[in-house]
Parts: structure tokens; sequence; C-alpha cells
């Protein structure tokens, strides 16, 4: 009976080591060969720098603690209500923005000046997002599909050293935007030939870009001290995925690299601001304690 017993327990202990070394061999594998074929280019040479980049990344918080300034519909409703005031005509009677990529902007412009609080242009600039209005003014957000992209937060603060008489001409401007991975995920792997469980390691389902730069209307809307971040992390911990993305999302020929990507995203609210007319940056554009925002002249 003791002789049984132990040749069960000796069974149990080789299959026990069989599938420890097999999962061991497999770590081994994925650490020492499949991670670094792959990543190596990026600063992931092993499973211990795959782990660090997970652990980063995917300790977002959620976008109620991510966003500070969010805007809201009564926001949206206040912006459409502005531009009918001053002279604007893109209304469809089902509450749409009808300015589409098709369409004439000019054929629906005001003739009188309008400001808007940062929260306000925020909800406007998502909506013409997702209506197609800005696609054409940004081919190099085309790769990521700019209707999936929504805006979901702005914060403006204007440059006081910068008056220029109803206004300010240099501004700090910081922003968020949403994006679901799923596609950039996908082309990725494609693109790698990479186990596309790797590429869900590392891209969370939701990227959170939050960008911010300086802004100086003066010297032709020159940007500078331009950072990008994902998912809340911090510019060096989000320093990998954004190479990643930028070498499988954009073409060669575009050389595009973080500062370009910056500009790229910038674009969603520059572009959105001139889409409307001139601007200037001003601290009165509420009536509440959000008071900063634009001026803009058609």
């Amino acid at each position: 009976m003791k002789k049984k017993r132990a040749n069960i327990w000796a069974k149990v202990l080789i299959t026990l080591s069989v599938i420890i070394a097999i999962f061991a061999g497999g770590f081994f594998f994925l650490d020492k060969v499949i991670v670094p074929k792959y990543f190596a280019t990026y600063g992931i040479n092993g499973m211990g720098d795959l782990v660090g980049v997970v652990a980063s990344l995917y300790k977002s918080p959620k976008e109620s603690s991510l966003v500070k300034n969010p805007y809201t519909n009564e926001d949206f409703s206040s912006a459409i209500s502005k531009l009918e005031a001053s002279g604007y005509d893109i209304i469809d009677k089902d509450g749409t923005i009808k300015v589409g990529e098709n369409e004439s902007f000019e054929d629906y412009k005001g003739d009188k000046p309008v400001k808007f609080t940062d929260c306000e242009f925020a909800a406007l600039c998502d909506k013409l997002l997702q209506n197609g209005a800005l696609e054409k003014y940004l081919p190099n957000l085309n790769y990521l599909n700019v209707i999936n992209i929504s805006v979901r937060e702005l914060i403006i603060t204007p440059d006081k050293t910068k008056k220029s008489d109803d206004g300010y001409l240099a501004a700090n401007i910081k922003f968020i935007v949403k994006i679901d991975s799923k596609d950039i995920r996908e082309r990725i792997a494609k693109q790698m030939n990479t186990p596309i469980f790797l590429l869900n390691m590392i891209i969370p389902d939701v990227l959170y870009f939050s960008v911010s730069y300086d802004i100086d209307l003066s010297t032709d809307g020159e940007r500078a001290n331009g950072t990008i971040a994902i998912n809340g992390r911090t510019k060096e911990q989000s320093e990998i995925l954004i190479n990643l993305l930028i070498e499988f999302i954009f073409p060669k020929e575009e050389q595009m690299d973080a500062n370009g990507f910056i500009n790229a995203l910038g674009d969603i609210m520059t572009k959105g601001i001139a889409f409307f007319g001139d601007f200037k940056f001003v601290d009165d554009a509420g009536t509440f304690s959000n008071n900063n925002g634009l001026l803009i002249t058609p």
C-alpha cells in the first residue's frame, strides 16, 4: 500500500514538474525570443519591460477622474445659441450640425463676433468631428479615422502678457481626446505579423490622449512646449506606446515623430476654431466661474 501511494505521489510530482517546465519554457521563449523580436526597437526587451509598460498604461483612472473640465449638453446648447445669435446657420431641424464634407461653410457663416467658453467649444468641436466637418482639415489623423476621435475636455489659459485689444494672442491649450483602439491593434498586429494577444497586452482598449502646448498667434500660430501622454500617465511612461503607434499608424513618407503627432492632434482644436473664423483668446467668455475661452470673428 505504501509503495502504491509512493508511486501515485511520484506521478503527481512528475506531472507538476512537466507543467512547470512547460510554463517556464513558455515564459523563457516569450521573454528571450518573442518579445525582443517584435518590440526591442521600442525599448521592450523582455517580459519585465512588457509588464512595466502594461502596469503603467493599465493603471489609468476612470474618465470622470481623468477629465477635470468636462462639458455638458448645456454647453453644446449654449454654443449653438451663440452661433445663431451671431448669424451662423449650421443647424438642421433635428439639431445636428449640417456642415458636412461636401458643403461650403461660407454658405452658413455668421457676420458677428462670438465668444465661447472652453467647455462650449469642446462640445461644439466634438460634434464637428463626429459630423465629419473637420475631416479634410486633419489629413494626418485620417490614419486614426477622424470620426472615431472624441473630444472629452478643453482647457484654455490665456497668456495675459500678450494682450491685444479685445483678447489675447497667446495661450496654453490642454485637451483630451478619446479613441477606441480595436482597429489600431488589429492593424498593427497585421503589419507586424505579431500575435494579437501581445498587442492586447500593450495597448489598452480605450486610449485617452492628453495634449498640451503653448500657441502664439502673433507668430503665425507657432506652438511650443508640447507634451503628449496616454491614459493619464506621464510623458515618460507613455513614450514607448507613442513610438509604437507612430511607427505603425503613419506611413514612412509622413516622417511622423512625437512632436508631429502633438501638432496633428493639436490641429483638432486650432483647425476646429479656425473653421468658424479668426480668433483670439479671452478670459470673459462666460458668465460664471468658467470664463476662459475664445473670441471668434467670422
